[in-house]
Order: C-alpha cells, then sequence, then structure tokens
C-alpha cells in the first residue's frame, strides 16, 4: 500500500488526506499546532466557543461534493442555516444597509439608498453570474502547460463580461452611491486585495453570497473540522498534534518522507504539503533542491493582507443585530491603501463584526453573545510594531462597536481574546503574518500561473490549499484537495 505524508491540518490537508485514504493511500497527517484546523480553528474557554478564523461558509455545493467524494452526506451529518440577509453594512454616518439573499427585498434595500438603481443591480448579478460562469471553468481544472489556460472561446468571453476591469471600477458602472459602490466591492480583500487593485472577475464573489447563499453550520465553522476527524478516525488516517516538520526529507530529486523537529523521522512514498506554500520552501526544503522556488523569487511575489481580530463574549444579548455585519470607514480608499500600497495602520479601519449566538445560542452561556471583529490590516512586510498597534487598534474597534452595539458595551464584556499578524506567522507559520492565505490574487498569482500542486523540481512533492491553485476561501481550498486527489490518481495509477 502506498504511503502519503499531508504537512498541516487544515481545511485543505484534511480533505486532501481523507481523499487520499479513500483512494487506498495509508495517511498520516501531522500538525504543529495542538488542535487541527489550521485557520479554520476555535477557542473553548470559560462557556464560550468562537471560531477564530473563517465563521461563515459560501459555495456549499464544495463541501456537499466532498462529503459525497467520501462516501458520506454533509447534511445527515451536519445541520446548516442560511442566512438572510448576508450582511448588515454598517457606515461611518450612522446608515445601514441589509444585504439580502430574497432579491425583492435587496433590490428594495439598494433603492432606498440610491432611488432606481434596484434595477441596475439586476443587471450587476447577472454580469456577475456570467463571471461566476466563467471563472468555474478555470478553478476546476489541473494545469500542466500554459497552453491549458489558451482558451479562445473562454478569452473572448472575458472581454464580453470586462472581467479583466479593475472591481471598484466594475462596481461603479452600476451604481452612483458611494454606500453601495462599497457594498458591492469589498468581497476581494478576503482574497488579499484592495477592491481598486482586483480584477473585476472576483466580483463572482459578491455573485456567489448574494445568489447562492451563506450558510452557519451548528456549532460554528469548527464543527466540519470536528467531522473531518472523526471521518479520519473511522478511515484509519493517522492525525498527529504537536509534531511540527522539520525538513522533508529529498533522496535522488524526490521527497521521501519528513523529518520532525523532536528528530523522528517518517517515511512516505509521496509528501502533501498543507502548510503555507512559500513557508514550505523557504523553511522545509534545503536550499540546494529550490530550484523554481528559491528566496529571490519568493521575495518578488505578491502577499495578501492580514488583520486584527478580537473576541469577545459578554453577559447580555443583542436582538436588534444581524449575525454578520460590516463597518466601512468614512474614506475607503485611503483604508485600503493604508493597507495594501503603504502597508501602514489605518487611521479609522473598515471591520467584519459577527455574532454568531444570534443564529446558535449554544456557543455562549445562556444570556451571553459572541461578538468576532475582524479588521483587515497590513502584512508583516509593512514593520507595524503589534505591540504598540494591537491596543490602538482594540480601543477604536470597541469605540465603534459602543457606537453600533451598545454604548456601555465595555461594562458587559467577561471573556476577551486577540489575534494579531504576528500571531499569524508564530502559530501557524503565515509567511509576512498574511491573514487570508499567503499570496494574494494577483493576475499572474491566479489559475495556471498560482504555485502547482505538483512540485516540479521534487518528485513525489504535493501541495494543498490556499497556496497552490485555485486559491483562497474554504471553496477553493476544497477544490484543491480534489485537485490534489486527481493528480495523485494520474501520477500513481490509483
Amino acid at each position: 500500500m502506498k504511503t502519503a505524508l499531508v504537512i498541516g491540518s487544515g481545511l485543505g490537508g484534511l480533505a486532501a488526506a481523507l481523499r487520499l485514504r479513500k483512494m487506498g493511500l495509508n495517511v498520516t497527517v501531522i500538525e504543529k499546532q495542538e488542535r487541527p484546523g489550521g485557520r479554520s480553528n476555535v477557542l473553548m474557554e470559560n462557556g464560550f466557543r468562537m471560531d477564530t478564523g473563517p465563521t461563515i461558509l459560501v459555495m456549499k455545493d464544495t463541501f456537499d461534493e466532498t462529503y459525497r467524494a467520501l462516501g458520506y452526506d454533509i447534511n445527515q451529518r451536519l445541520h446548516f442555516t442560511q442566512l438572510d440577509p448576508n450582511y448588515r453594512i454598517y457606515f461611518h454616518d450612522g446608515d445601514s444597509i441589509d444585504l439580502y439573499s430574497n432579491m425583492a427585498r435587496l433590490a428594495a434595500e439598494v433603492d432606498r439608498v440610491e432611488p432606481g438603481s434596484g434595477e441596475r443591480l439586476f443587471q450587476f448579478l447577472g454580469a456577475n453570474a456570467r463571471k461566476y460562469e466563467l471563472a468555474m471553468e478555470f478553478v476546476t481544472r489541473n494545469y500542466d502547460h500554459i497552453t491549458d489556460l489558451a482558451n479562445p472561446v473562454a478569452g473572448v468571453r472575458l472581454l464580453e463580461t470586462q472581467a479583466h476591469q479593475r472591481m471598484y471600477a466594475q462596481v461603479s458602472r452600476f451604481f452612483q452611491s458611494d454606500k453601495l459602490r462599497k457594498a458591492f466591492s469589498f468581497h476581494s480583500m478576503f482574497l488579499g486585495l484592495s477592491p481598486f487593485d482586483a480584477l473585476s472577475i472576483y466580483s463572482l464573489i459578491t455573485y456567489a453570497d448574494m445568489a447562492r447563499g451563506m450558510f452557519y453550520p451548528k456549532g460554528g465553522i469548527y464543527s466540519i473540522i470536528e467531522d473531518l476527524l472523526t471521518l479520519a478516525a473511522e478511515m484509519g488516517v493517522e492525525v498527529r498534534t504537536q509534531a511540527p516538520a522539520a525538513e522533508i526529507l529529498i533522496q535522488n530529486g524526490r521527497a521521501v518522507g519528513v523529518r520532525l523537529e523532536n528528530g523522528e523521522t517518517l517515511s512516505a512514498d509521496l509528501v502533501v504539503s498543507n502548510a503555507d506554500l512559500p513557508y514550505t520552501y523557504q523553511k522545509l526544503i534545503p536550499a540546494a533542491h529550490r530550484r523554481d522556488y528559491p528566496d529571490r523569487r519568493l521575495e518578488r511575489m505578491e502577499y495578501a493582507c492580514s488583520g486584527y481580530l478580537l473576541y469577545l463574549g459578554v453577559d447580555r444579548t443583542y436582538p436588534q443585530l444581524q449575525h454578520q455585519a460590516l463597518y466601512f470607514s468614512d474614506d475607503y480608499r485611503a483604508n485600503l491603501d493604508a493597507i495594501f500600497r503603504t502597508r501602514t495602520l489605518p487611521g479609522d479601519p473598515s471591520f467584519h463584526l459577527n455574532v454568531p449566538t444570534q443564529t446558535d445560542p449554544s456557543l455562549a452561556p445562556p444570556g451571553h453573545s459572541l461578538i468576532y471583529m475582524l479588521a483587515p490590516m497590513p502584512n508583516l512586510q509593512g514593520g507595524v510594531s503589534w505591540d504598540s498597534a494591537a491596543p490602538q487598534v482594540r480601543e477604536t474597534l470597541l469605540s465603534r462597536l459602543e457606537q453600533i452595539v451598545d454604548p456601555h458595551i465595555r461594562s458587559h464584556i467577561v471573556w476577551e481574546r486577540e489575534y494579531r499578524p504576528d500571531d499569524f506567522a508564530s502559530r501557524i507559520n503565515a509567511v509576512h503574518g498574511t491573514a487570508f492565505g499567503s499570496l494574494a490574487h494577483g493576475l499572474f498569482q491566479s489559475a495556471y500561473f498560482r504555485p502547482h500542486n505538483k512540485a516540479r523540481d521534487i518528485q513525489g512533492l504535493y501541495f494543498v490549499g490556499q497556496g497552490t491553485y485555485p486559491g483562497i476561501g474554504m471553496p477553493m481550498v476544497l477544490l484543491s484537495a480534489r485537485l490534489l486527489a486527481e493528480r495523485v490518481a494520474r501520477d500513481f495509477h490509483l
């Protein structure tokens, strides 16, 4: 029986391990942290259960397909609730708008903000539906040669849908209001890109949110990780925690195993890295074997942004809140330029607000609420000192909570934790402390141009997760596991 070692137990690593096991391989997963999950992790303290990474899922069909490939039905194992509205958007002037999945209600909301924009909303979503259909042709396939990307029909459609434009500019063609332009362009930030720089094809994420729905699994996103771990135990996949990799062992140009930091060596017929791809090359592969990704190439690559996260448990509930919301600062461009261009601390950060106890009260003690705040921030390439910056950002976020939620909310905080950009670097080996994924989705870091899931310079070494194609985000990570399994099946004639 062929053996596989998977480095890292993030969502992609676990999904890949289970697919490989289903194909008949003997699979072991090694994980640095004491709890599996990677970026999708959890805090369980004082009666609170808080997802520390992703909090909501989109493109649920990718989760359904993953379980079907393993011989299971995810809907019989986990309970999902569809959110509606998907978000409440708060603006600096105290106004707000709810982004519904119900199209009639959504049209009424945008008409209230910008009279006459309801019809353009449907034009906007229709254009994004075409982008979604086009993009899926590129994200659900493996690449071997540049000619795999050269599709004349797709090229014509790319031009027809104006998918090559910048995202904010494309949104501005449909909406005149600054508020609606913000509300329908922010999604690229979850790919580590500014809406002013991102290609408009990434407005497909807006379409996926609005038209295909956003879902919450009971118990939070980590309940999916827990269920995958249950499947791993049932299927015979060994998951070893607190077992950090020190080196990928290479003999005669082929990966043959892994040496752990404690000196133990594990042999395998193939090695799959779910660790951050730049980290894998920089720290786990000896320089003599790094033909394709030497330091100078990795240094030239474009890295995604980071984030500051504040987790709060409060001793009261807020029925007026939605499950999730966004706050946008007045000067949207200045906020984004600070994050992505100058890599400095934004003066008035926009942020994601999530209150999962609105849907799932079991996450907190009776009469309590959980509040999750994520403010995109520059990655560590900017040199911000987080020992001094973190208290400043915390103060700003709490001040906004006083305006949005409760002027006395500080007195109700009974539990608190934070996660800073330097924590991403130290805890999950995220290069430059990136929050959503390491490599941003610029044109030349997408599709064929993104690092491939099979190393070209080292036989038997593969990659899964956000660092390879299709890229950042839980649905893309699950697709990467599927593509990895297809690649291994072909290479090993399974």
